[in-house]
């Protein structure tokens, strides 16, 4: 890793997923953020391995702002691993942004890259199948939506695993309500994956 990648990633790390994407100065900070690198940088921190995943992240989901087409020239096994690392870390602050937040079919606005790398990405979230880890799950507030017994209350990382592998193998997975009920589901995913 060069020392302007290095610079790079302590840069986009200081300021963090937040003030880059959702705050309220967001716009601006991740402008000037675009502007104080070439985009060969970015995309050279997103694809290296040695780089910690936070600034892969990162850089990546200033490149998916900017210029998706970095997706063509990057390894998207590699970058996949980074996005598992990101959810299992919580990169974004918030779990919402990785599903479930306005429907129990939603990807949210991070984990909906998994359908971009799609086949590159199932042998890794079908390894997380069996993640019973319970996330903190929290509805911004207010969650206009209301109260609704249906929608996803308590979210474990195997969920978001099995949202992201029906999307992408079009395998209708039905995300009730409690645990024994969804983990059925989910035997039955892994069954059709595994045929």
């Amino acid at each position: 890793m060069s020392e302007d990648t290095r610079s790079l990633g302590r840069k986009l790390t200081s300021r963090g997923y937040e003030a880059l994407f959702t705050g309220a100065d967001h716009e601006r900070l991740l402008d000037e953020i675009w502007a104080s690198a070439p985009q060969h940088e970015f995309e050279g921190l997103a694809g290296d391995t040695g780089a910690p995943s936070l600034a892969r992240f990162l850089s990546s989901q200033v490149l998916l702002r900017k210029d998706m087409t970095f997706l063509s020239r990057t390894d998207l096994n590699s970058l996949s691993g980074v996005y598992i690392q990101a959810l299992l870390g919580n990169y974004t602050g918030t779990m919402t942004d990785w599903g479930f937040l306005r429907s129990n079919e939603d990807l949210g606005v991070a984990g909906s890259v998994f359908l971009v790398f799609g086949e590159q990405s199932v042998h890794q979230l079908a390894e997380l199948l069996n993640d019973t880890t319970v996330v903190d799950y929290e509805r911004p507030s207010p969650d206009v939506s209301g109260f609704d017994r249906t929608r996803l209350q308590r979210v474990r990382i195997k969920d978001f695993a099995a949202l992201y592998l029906s999307k992408i193998k079009n395998l209708p997975v039905t995300f009730e309500v409690t645990f024994e009920q969804r983990d059925k589901e989910i035997i039955k995913l892994k069954r059709k994956l595994s045929a």
